[in-house]
């Protein structure tokens, strides 16, 4: 297969490195996002009515110029892409059983707490982070737990989801042939290589919605707006993509995640957001457009990548469901 930076010339696209050369790595505005940040193309060039745009894909690797092209323009157009099947039927049963176990050894908590690396988030009846939870034990979000499982540790290294970022989101992976080392990630499911080590997963976490209620959701917000200096300077730089790995189904009936289209082209909401995001779960106000309200029907293994700077959220879980996802935030590296 051709390395994605002959891809990124026959499609007319500039990779990230060029494009940050071009815009001299200009660091993120709150209310704006720079061009290296926005996705492989701008909106004009990825908007036009004429061209093939793909929403999902079935696989997540192999696939033909045409495909390619298309999955890549849906995301500089919409800022998001589904991939089927992402995650083998084992690797979820390994994420279950690892989420069990985090979860029993937090069955008498009912304040937000950190432990050996692993913050347990309680869910609140208001949905707030330092609110007691509704019940001992009833979590909200598991942050960082790829520090004590092995399962998590696994998935934010896993070569198929790596691929993704790099070959249709245009995270750099570091290599002078960039995606050289995602091409056929099917032949195994994690790398070792320095080149796909290069690409830093900054951020995991399971978000839990409790069923029959019990799990509120999140307002609308950007993950950019969470970023770190050093990981927000590397995502301008280099590229950035976050991942949803569905657990369990995931649909409008049990609060499932939900993406704004087009709104990772608009700029960064930072005051408007991030400070009301530990607010009340149905925080919206008219900040966003959402006339490009998505809300993708996931089963177990599939997943959504995403923009940084586009504008998501997800309701309460009224169905009698878990509904579970695991969040996977990547940003790219230089040579």
């Amino acid at each position: 297969m051709a390395s994605v930076a002959a891809s990124v010339t026959r499609f007319g696209l500039s990779s990230t490195r060029a494009r940050c050369r071009a815009a001299r790595c200009r660091r993120f505005g709150r209310g704006r996002i720079s061009r290296a940040a926005r996705g492989y193309a701008a909106a004009d060039e990825a908007s036009t009515a004429d061209e093939a745009l793909s929403s999902e894909t079935p696989r997540a690797w192999g696939w033909d110029d045409h495909g390619l092209g298309a999955l890549r323009r849906h995301y500089a157009r919409e800022g998001w892409v589904v991939v089927r099947r992402l995650v083998t039927p084992d690797e979820v049963d390994a994420l279950h059983a690892a989420t069990d176990a985090l979860q029993a050894e937090a069955s008498a908590f009912t304040r937000s707490r950190r432990e050996r690396g692993v913050y347990f988030e309680v869910q609140s009846a208001s949905g707030r982070k330092g609110d007691p939870a509704v019940a001992p034990g009833v979590l909200r979000k598991i942050t960082s737990p790829s520090k004590r499982s092995r399962a998590f540790a696994s998935l934010t290294m896993n070569a198929n989801v790596r691929a993704v970022c790099a070959q249709l989101c245009g995270v750099s992976d570091g290599t002078a042939e960039e995606g050289s080392a995602a091409r056929s990630p099917g032949s195994s499911r994690s790398s070792s290589s320095s080149s796909m080590r290069s690409m830093r997963c900054v951020v995991d976490q399971v978000n839990l919605k409790q069923p029959l209620g019990a799990g509120t959701g999140f307002p609308w917000h950007q993950d950019v707006s969470f970023l770190k200096p050093d990981a927000r300077a590397a995502c301008e730089a280099h590229g950035g993509c976050n991942a949803v790995v569905a657990m369990d189904r995931s649909h409008e009936g049990n609060g499932g995640f939900v993406v704004l289209g087009g709104t990772h082209r608009l700029g960064e909401k930072f005051s408007q957001t991030r400070d009301a995001y530990d607010g009340a779960a149905g925080f919206s106000g008219d900040v966003f457009d959402v006339s490009r309200r998505f809300c993708p029907r996931l089963a177990p293994g599939d997943a959504i990548f995403f923009h940084p700077a586009l504008a998501h959220g997800s309701g309460t879980n009224h169905s009698p469901e878990r509904r579970r996802i695991a969040t996977l935030w990547f940003v790219g590296a230089g040579e």
